[in-house]
This record gives C-alpha cells, structure tokens and sequence, in this order.
C-alpha cells in the first residue's frame, strides 16, 4: 500500500438552519475551505494528482450518542475507486487516505474498477469489471486508519459495473443480506444470497433487448428504502434503452414492475436516501435527478457540476449509548463524483427539502404542492391585512411528490370574514440540519366564521421545530373560568431551564416565545429540550430541537 497525505472534511452532519434546498453545495474541505476536490486543488494543496479518474464512492459512517461529553462522536470513512489507475482510495474523512490496488493481496491485481457498495457491518463490494467480478472486502478501522481485507471473490461475470447490498430489513443481521450486480456485459440483473466466505447465485433477470425483462447496458444499480432499511425494490439504469427499470425481489426472483425513460443521455450511478427516494447522475446531461421511489421526477441539480457519474447518499450506523439502541440512517448528506478536471472532482451536497408547484383550491379550503423531500409541514391561513393567523393545520410527517393540505373546521383559530388571505407553508427537514422552507401562496375564504374551541387543552406544537435562535410554543384553552397556568422549559434530564409564561389564562389560542436562553439569560447548548404546560389540573409536555 502507499499513503498520502489528504485532509478531507465531509460535513455530513450539518446543522444550517436558514432557508433549505433539495441539493445545497457543501464545502468539501474543511481546512482550507475548498468547496469542491479538484486535480487543480490536488496538485496546490497536495502537490500530487490523487486520482487518475476516479468513478464511484461510498461512505462507511458510525455514529455514537452519549449523555455526557463528547455527546456525539461520528467518524466516516470514504472509499473511491479509480479505474484509470487500477485501485482504490480510502481513508478517515479528515484524515490520511491509504491506496489499494491488490497486487499484494490474496485477490491479485484490480482491473478497471468501478461500481461500489456496502452495508451496516463495514463490508465494502467493489464491481472490479476488468477481471470480471465483484470483489468482497471486510473494513478493518484503527483510529483515523482504515484498511481492507479481501474476503472472498464473486467470479463468473462479464464487465460487471454496478452493484448494491440489500440488508433485507435488518441491517445488523448477516443471515439475510443479499448483493445485486448488474453485470453489464451478458445485459442482465443477477441476485446473489450472502455467506460468510462466498455467494450463491439465487436469480437472475434480462437479456439484449428493449421490451420488458431486457436490458441494453444496465450499468448501475439500486436497493429500494423505506425508513433507513431497505426494501424489495430494485432500480436499474439500462443504458442504450434510456430508462431506470423498476424490479421487485421477491425472494425467490426479480420480477419485472416497469420502467421510466429519465431523458438525461447514459445514467451512470443510482442510489437511495433514507426515505427510498431515487438520485440518479448522468455524466452527459451534466446533472443529478431526484425522484420517488415510484420514480416520479421531483428535483434535478445542476449548479456548477460538470459530468456528474456518481451520487452516493451518506449512511451511518447510530448508536445511542443511553438507550443502547443502534440504527441505521441517512446524514442529510450526498458524495458526487465528476469528472476529475481543473474545476471539479469531488464535490458534497447537503439534502433538503422544497416546495414546487404549491397552489390553493379556494373552495376547500386547501392547498396542494409538491415536496421534494419527506418533511413535517405546518401550514397556517394569515390574514395579510393585520398578520393574524386565522387558521393552523400541523400535518406531521408528508413524503416526498404531490401532497394535498385540506383545512377543517376545527383547524381555525381565529375569526374570519370573506376575503383574500394567504397560506404560509412551513416544511421541515427530518435530516439532523433541521432546515426548512417556505412559501406564501394567496388563497380566498368565503363566508364567515369563528374558531372552533375544543372541549380539553391541546397543545399546538411549536415553529419551527428545529429551531435556532428563537421558537414559538402555541395552546389552545377550551372555553370556561380563567384558571392558573404555567409554561415552563426543561432539559432532556429534566432540569429546569426556563419559565415562559405563568398567571391565569382564558378561552382561546395562546403563544409563547422562547429565545434559547435560560433563566439568567445565558444562551443553552445544541439539544432537546422539554416544555411542560400546566393549566388548572392538566398538564401537558411538547419536545423541541435547539440546533446550533
């Protein structure tokens, strides 16, 4: 092996709270800023080229939550092969990067390696499409080192050049996984069932066509996801045939669901985020599309990438010490790999979320909009003459595509008389960066009306949520006496913070604004904090986010 000296910073857990987007450029290197990894960059920073031409990426991620200093550690290793020069590049983000090209190992020499893959228990799969196979390392990490170990060898392939592990559900449980290659050179999807030492052919779809169960070139591949886990969705990008194919494993098969043409020239990588929705990178059209996992277009990137052929989400295994509970979860966060030039190479972009086509149906009332992202929505009827608001809905947790938000009655809290108002979208990122975004769309009321009271207390939630610097904290009161009340802020223990507000309160919809202060007006650290409300015998307790 040779080591060289990179200093790489993937901000993968970032906390930007301001205005969101479906893809935000994110510096690369941390010190110095530099916002993409370029040769330029290389050759000045390094004063070597790195890479010959590098294709692929994937990160191996751990994270751990404690509850006491440090808090939370993360630590993430990335992987890049590079065809043009026969190996593979890895290291500590942050750290040293160590080069593989297995001349001395036990699998022989790479040749021309491209697609990668791995899992929750550090396993990295690298389609090594010269020698036609996929080759099985184990990710063995000291410190801010990483090396490989071959395992064993997947042979009996033809120009393999994408491949994806499937976890079958339970990241943590070997017994079940599964690898799909796409190997490229017999067009064709092949299925392999996981062991310990080797792998066994358990199915395999396609041959050289257009029509249902054919393939021209599939090149890359993906394993479907719903909530960090993945799924029995298989997604396919068949080169010469313009279009992502949709499979289903359905354990003994893969089944042929459909397809969608992507108009974006040869698709070269495909990947999924922790909620199954599809990106994929087209070197030719020079941009990154988002779609859902039923491959409805949602977002495309551009910006100042230039032939983009590979997206790879970040992953990561967390583990809460204090529960001494372990997952696995999308970081918010993506790897794009260019063409390794003077401008670009290596470059991050953080996820977010967008609305797209919002517009009112006046005689709901309701909105519909397109999110392009899974977020937690709120969304409020303003009266633009005074800024009241009249009308509060909190839908919770929306996925991403087109999305409907109907008013009902009881979702008033204010009166109203017949005239123009406007609804104000609020989505908020289910990532860690808790960002969010916004819009404003006109809408007209007809008639008249008041609030429905409720017959108990309810607490409305606040926004946002995350929050940083200040938040609002809204009740609503059912009609009767004034009574004594009192809202006050507690930390994740259960230690008293902050009093917001106390005395006696009436009927209606109250707020509350909290600052991120404490009671002498110090600001509190990053974290999840309590509010308790207390009104006469009834006490209720909401959760928010302070993110920094």
């Amino acid at each position: 092996m040779s080591r060289t000296s990179l200093i790489i910073s993937i901000l993968v857990l970032g906390t930007a709270e301001a205005g969101a987007a479906t893809f935000e450029p994110a510096p690369y290197l941390a010190e110095p800023r530099v916002d993409v990894l370029t040769k330029q960059v290389a050759n000045e920073q390094f004063g070597r080229d790195l890479f010959g031409d590098p294709y692929a990426t994937v990160v191996v991620g751990n994270v751990d939550v404690y509850d006491r200093f440090p808090y939370l550690e993360a630590r993430y290793f990335q992987v890049v092969s590079d065809p043009a020069w026969n190996r593979i590049l890895m290291g500590e983000i942050g750290q040293g990067v160590s080069a593989f090209d297995g001349t001395a190992s036990r699998v022989g020499a790479l040749k021309s390696p491209h697609g990668l893959a791995t899992d929750g228990r550090g396993l990295i799969y690298l389609a090594d499409s010269g020698n036609d196979r996929v080759v099985v390392f184990r990710t063995v990490t000291e410190f801010d080192r990483i090396r490989l170990e071959p395992v064993y060898a997947i042979d009996d392939l033809n120009d393999p050049y994408g491949v994806a592990h499937s976890d079958n559900g339970t990241p943590f449980d070997a017994g079940d996984d599964v690898l799909y290659v796409a190997n490229t050179g017999r067009n064709e999807v092949r299925r392999y069932a996981l062991g310990t030492s080797g792998a066994t052919l358990t199915a395999t779809v396609g041959t050289l066509g257009s029509g249902t169960a054919h393939f021209a070139g599939p090149i890359a591949i993906a394993v479907g996801r719903h909530n960090g886990v993945n799924d029995y969705n298989v997604y396919v990008s068949d080169a010469h045939n313009g279009r992502i194919v949709q499979l289903r494993d359905t354990g003994s098969s893969l089944t042929w669901i459909g397809s969608a043409p992507h108009g974006m020239g040869l698709v070269t990588s495909l990947d999924t985020d922790h909620f199954g929705n599809v990106y994929a990178a087209s070197p030719q059209a020079g941009r990154i599309a988002k779609l859902t996992p039923g491959l409805v277009p949602l977002a495309s990137f551009a910006g100042d990438t230039r032939r983009p052929r590979s997206v790879h989400v970040v992953f990561a295994n967390v583990t809460d010490h204090r529960s001494g509970s372990q997952t696995r979860a999308g970081q918010g966060s993506a790897v794009v790999v260019e063409d390794w030039a003077g401008h670009n190479g290596l470059r991050m972009l953080d996820l977010g979320v967008e609305f797209d086509g919002a517009v009112a149906l006046d005689d709901q009332p309701a909105v519909r909009m397109t999110l392009t992202d899974n977020a937690n929505v709120v969304a409020e009827i303003v009266d633009p003459a005074n800024g009241q608001t009249v009308a509060r809905r909190n839908t919770g947790l929306l996925r991403a595509g087109e999305q409907t938000i109907r008013f009902s009655d009881k979702d008033f809290v204010a009166a109203w008389n017949e005239g123009d108002y406007r609804v104000t979208l609020r989505a908020t990122s289910t990532y860690r960066s808790g960002s969010t975004s916004r819009v404003d769309v006109p809408i007209h009321l007809s008639g008249s009306g008041g609030p429905a009271m409720p017959d108990h207390l309810v607490l409305l939630g606040n926004i946002p949520n995350p929050f940083n610097p200040s938040t609002t904290i809204r009740f609503s009161v059912p009609a009767g006496a004034q009574q004594p009340y009192r809202l006050r802020v507690y930390d994740v223990r259960g230690a008293f913070v902050r009093e917001l507000a106390s005395g006696r309160i009436g009927a209606g919809v109250h707020e509350a604004r909290w600052d991120g202060r404490d009671g002498n007006n110090s600001p509190v650290s990053s974290g999840i904090y309590l509010y308790r409300l207390e009104v006469g015998a009834h006490t209720l307790t909401g959760k928010m986010a302070l993110v920094k």
